[in-house]
Formats: structure tokens, C-alpha cells, sequence
């Protein structure tokens, strides 16, 4: 069965691309002309039961979550849902907790209809078959936070590379040239950039990374905590003087693990964030602040463009919002732990 990633193959095109022809939104005549050969070459039949899919409008946005009992997400949901409701949209929630099976249980909740949008913030390179298979359909999706950087998908994010640089030139201007990284959810494209702005600016500086230096974190405490606790049971002459967190989940379990071994922060160990969740003034962490709810906001007045054939531009809009460093007490001037 010929399907629209053969097609897109077959033209040389996205496979978005190839959605917006079957469904009539604006593409270039070059690029409808290329769809419509290989269609024809190919004697694609579409899906009549998904076309039917847009006939009538449900009112209903779907934004599916990767953990709902991360603190990253509910401003960003409280984004998507304040658009939502100032366009008279309903929105329903899916938490696939980054379970490949879960999310395809929310592709099959979305392809039986009633669904008139979808934002994803659970997307990662693993997902891609998935995603893919939902760009078949003729329901509009925007990733949100998290993205699959090879599709041509609109999308809405934080720039992460320039979070992640300005993070670790922080602790180095504050003297620090051991620099421990906790790295986050592999597969992840926010991971990836945080650790390559990292990188980026260790480099600037000549400063080594060594590899015994990354602890995997997988955004959680627990792991972030044993990893850290690892690193500071070296002898002090080869035990890092400053810990980046690519996250405020994992940064806590760093404090925690500094003070269970005895140590201060930031006298002995200084330790820097990533999220600014809501717990790290209190904790009075230096952090990197993401726009999370501006996030869920601009994906949701994208959405509801496309939802609304407002998009008239047929190249993909990728919006990227600018983080903000949040200096407080732990990478120096007064004793945190």
C-alpha cells in the first residue's frame, strides 16, 4: 500500500508538504505539480475516512505531555489552554509518561476523529514513525518545546544552544574549569542542544571535557542524585568544582547529593539549573529561565491558524524564544548548603 512518505520520496518533498497538497492548503505550483506526478505515478488512492476527519469542526485541541508530574509542563499547558479558550477550543490532555506505546495509543485516539489539532510536546527522534503516520492525516500538528529537527513540522521552542552556552561561561567567569554536566533525556533535541551550548562554550575557553564528567540524569531526581554522589567519592584533587544540571529536577537531586556528602555550595561545589521551575527561588538555585508558558501559548495561536486556514505561507515557521540566565546564590557569593 503506497503511503505519503513514498510519495514524498518519490517527489523529492516532505512529507508535510505532501499533506498540505492532499488536503488543498498552499504550496508553491512547483511543489503541487511534483506531488501530483508521483501521486499519479505511484496510483496513490487517499484515505477517504481521513479526509472526512476535517468535514466538521470539533472545537477540540489535543497537546500530549510527556509526564504530566513534571513541573516543566503545566505553565506550558496553562498557555496552550488560555488560547484554546479565547477561541472558544476545547483542550484535552494525553500523558504518554515517554512510552513509545503510549503515544501510539494517543495516534489512535487522534485518527478516530473528533480532534481538530494536535501539539506535541513529547517528540523525539524515536517517535518519528508515529509522527509521520499522524502527517498522513489531515489534522494540523505544531511541536511544542521538543522537536524532531529532521521533519518539516511547525514548531515552537526555546533556544536551548544559547541557554546551555550562557550557563556554562557563568560558572567559568566565576573561575570554575573542572565543570561536571548532568545530561537529560537522550533522544531528546532539548538535551542535545543544552549539552552542545555547554560544549560549545568549554571549548571557547579550552577547557577539557572529560567524558567520566557526564553523568546521564534522564531528568530525574534519583538518577541525577546517585550520578552526582558518584562523581564527589573521587579524591578532591579529581572531582569537579562546579556541576551544570541540565535541568532544575536534576539540579535538586545535585544539591542534595552535595550536602548528604558532607560538602557546601557553593564553597565546595557549585551548581547551576536549567528551567527556573517554581521551587528554585526558594532553593535559591542560578538557573536558566525558559519561557514555558509563552511556549504553550505561541503553539496553540499556531495551531489554531492552521486549524482556521489562516496560514497562508507555505515554508514551516519555527519559532524559537530566547532563554535567560537567573543568577542567585549557588555558583557563589553566599553559602546555599
Amino acid at each position: 500500500m503506497v503511503t505519503i512518505k513514498d510519495i514524498a520520496r518519490k517527489a523529492g518533498v516532505s512529507v508535510a508538504t505532501v499533506s498540505y497538497v492532499l488536503n488543498d492548503r498552499p504550496v508553491s505550483d512547483e511543489m503541487k505539480a511534483k506531488v501530483l506526478k508521483a501521486i499519479d505515478e505511484l496510483n496513490y488512492v487517499p484515505n477517504e475516512i481521513a479526509r472526512r476527519l476535517r468535514v466538521k469542526k470539533n472545537h477540540t485541541i489535543a497537546l500530549v505531555l510527556p509526564d504530566i508530574t513534571n513541573p516543566f509542563y503545566p505553565d506550558l499547558a496553562k498557555g496552550c489552554q488560555d488560547v484554546a479558550k479565547e477561541n472558544g477550543f476545547t483542550l484535552i490532555m494525553i500523558n504518554t509518561e515517554d512510552k513509545e506505546e503510549q503515544l501510539s495509543g494517543a495516534v489512535n485516539q487522534v485518527r478516530q476523529g473528533g480532534i481538530d489539532g494536535l501539539i506535541l510536546a513529547n517528540a523525539m527522534e524515536k517517535d518519528m514513525a508515529e509522527v509521520e503516520s499522524l502527517l498522513e492525516t489531515p489534522i494540523p500538528v505544531v511541536f511544542a518545546h521538543r522537536s524532531i529537527e529532521s521533519l518539516a513540522v511547525d514548531s515552537v521552542t526555546a533556544d536551548n544552544y544559547s541557554g546551555g552556552y550562557e550557563a556554562a561561561r557563568h560558572l567559568i567567569a566565576n573561575g570554575h574549569e573542572k565543570i561536571a554536566f548532568i545530561e537529560g533525556l537522550l533522544g531528546s533535541t532539548v538535551s542535545i542542544n543544552r549539552k552542545k551550548g555547554f560544549e560549545a562554550a568549554m571549548n571557547d575557553a579550552e577547557l577539557p571535557l572529560r567524558p567520566d564528567w557526564i553523568v546521564e540524569g534522564k531528568t530525574d531526581y534519583d538518577t541525577s542524585y546517585n550520578g552526582v554522589m558518584q562523581l564527589l567519592n573521587s579524591s578532591s584533587n579529581d572531582r569537579p568544582t562546579a556541576i551544570f544540571s541540565s535541568s532544575d529536577l536534576m539540579a535538586v537531586g545535585a544539591m542534595d547529593a552535595v550536602k548528604d556528602a558532607g560538602m557546601f555550595i557553593p564553597d565546595d561545589v557549585a551548581i547551576i539549573g536549567y528551567d527556573d521551575l517554581f521551587m528554585t527561588s526558594s532553593l535559591q538555585l542560578t538557573t536558566v529561565h525558559v519561557p514555558r508558558y509563552e511556549i504553550g501559548r505561541q503553539a496553540m495561536q499556531m495551531l489554531i491558524e492552521k486549524i482556521n486556514d489562516k496560514d497562508t505561507n507555505e515554508s514551516f515557521q519555527n519559532i524559537v524564544l530566547d532563554t535567560s540566565l537567573i543568577v542567585r546564590n549557588t555558583c557563589g557569593s553566599q553559602r546555599v548548603y
